[in-house]
């Protein structure tokens, strides 16, 4: 099978191409700074030329507070983006999976755009017949993720590497809004097998690529901090916009199995070395 993937060099498009490349898929490769899903007539024209079995996307504008500011950007990336991609794929008669994400409800731009994205999947599904699978993200881990400042240049500020980088630098963890927020942290490579598998199906349902497992934000700091032998401060902070303190985010109907602190030690390494290599 050929499938394009949009998003395909970044965090978990790169865990994604690992998992099609290990069942023998061919991988098009669809991302920036060539490739737009927010132009639709060059994603039609490489779809001419590729001619995939399915498409996965996983383009998106990530971030909560970081998008203030930015809704229309946001909502042209992944509003009108995932609605080129499936337009595309009507076109071909492939089927689409559409990343979503668990905070779908929240009050923030990313929360908000992604959900209109799963929305409009599913009820073209419904009343269309298209081939759209959603998988729901949840608090996705591992290897690679983009390290935000002081540390790194992401835009975006992820718990793991965001504790982990502190930690291993001997620096303070702030948690914003106090911590007792719960999560469903998931491994990047438990998300990828779920969105492969969903190319599959079942179409026009969502599937939750998350463990079920409520965890705080507190404890996953904690985790964290003693998977990196640091003796370190975890501080209290007030809450970021567009994230509710004391919301509850996890799975209902998980798909994956690995619980946190499932390769926590190991990931923890991986940004010891990163920073090692600065």
């Amino acid at each position: 099978m050929k499938v394009l993937v949009t998003g395909s060099s970044g965090f978990i498009g790169s865990a994604v191409c690992n998992s099609l490349s290990a069942r023998g898929h061919k991988i098009v490769p669809y991302d920036l700074p060539r490739c737009d899903v927010r132009d639709g007539d060059a994603l039609s024209a490489e779809m001419r030329i590729a001619q995939p079995d399915a498409i996965i996307n996983l383009a998106g504008m990530l971030g909560t507070p970081e998008l203030f500011g930015h809704e229309a950007k946001a909502a042209a990336v992944n509003v009108i983006g995932a609605v080129n991609v499936y337009d595309a794929a009507a076109l071909a008669g492939i089927p689409v999976v559409q990343i979503g994400t668990g905070h779908k409800g929240q009050p923030n731009p990313y929360a908000v755009t992604k959900g209109c994205a799963e929305d409009l999947g599913l009820c073209r599904a419904q009343f269309c017949g298209e081939k759209i699978a959603i998988v729901r993200a949840y608090h996705v881990y591992g290897p690679r993720q983009p390290v935000g400042p002081p540390f790194g240049t992401a835009s975006v500020h992820k718990f793991f590497p965001t504790f982990a980088t502190r930690a291993i630098s001997g620096l303070y963890l702030e948690l914003c809004g106090g911590g007792t927020q719960i999560i469903d942290p998931v491994y990047v490579d438990d998300v990828a097998d779920v969105l492969v598998n969903a190319i599959d199906g079942p179409y026009g349902t969502v599937i939750e690529a998350g463990t079920g497992e409520a965890v705080s934000v507190a404890q996953v700091a904690a985790d964290i901090r003693d998977a990196a032998g640091a003796e370190v401060l975890i501080t209290s902070a007030a809450s970021r916009d567009g994230e509710p303190a004391g919301a509850i985010v996890r799975a209902s109907h998980p798909q994956c199995v690995n619980l946190w602190p499932y390769k926590v030690p190991e990931t923890v390494e991986w940004y010891r070395q990163w920073l090692s290599n600065r």
